[in-house]
């Protein structure tokens, strides 16, 4: 689970990076996007991760839910940021929409890193 977080949160000083080259309301769009999906994706890591210790159908259950939370939180956030004006003007749609799948695609890599090296066999 510390290799999970560790990965996930490494990747938060080159998004900023990123998105500071970018600048405007694209650098502040892409960012936006890293850090919902990052939020997400923490709190579904750790709920995973307590719900596996006590049971494998419950961490099935919330690795779902939190796949659910991601696609409901980029599809509330890319709708609010397309039609509300006031968003809209300090935030690109389309940076925070590609920020957010780059981070869910991070830390699905993060998430098969942290498992793969939970099934290897214990050095004795």
């Amino acid at each position: 689970m510390k290799l999970q977080l560790t990965v996930l949160l490494a990747g938060l000083p080159l998004a900023a990076l990123v998105a500071w080259r970018l600048g405007g309301a694209t650098g502040a769009g892409s960012l936006l996007g890293v850090l919902a999906a990052l939020f997400v994706s923490v709190l579904g890591a750790l709920w995973s991760d307590r719900a596996q210790r006590r049971s494998p159908k419950l961490a099935l259950e919330a690795f779902v839910f939190s796949f659910l939370a991601k696609l409901g939180l980029l599809a509330i956030g890319a709708l609010a940021l397309r039609f509300v004006p006031e968003l809209g003007a300090r935030f690109d749609w389309s940076a925070y929409l590609l920020g957010f799948a780059a981070t869910v695609a991070w830390a699905m890599f993060a998430g098969t890193l942290s498992h793969w090296r939970s099934l290897r066999p214990a050095r004795s």
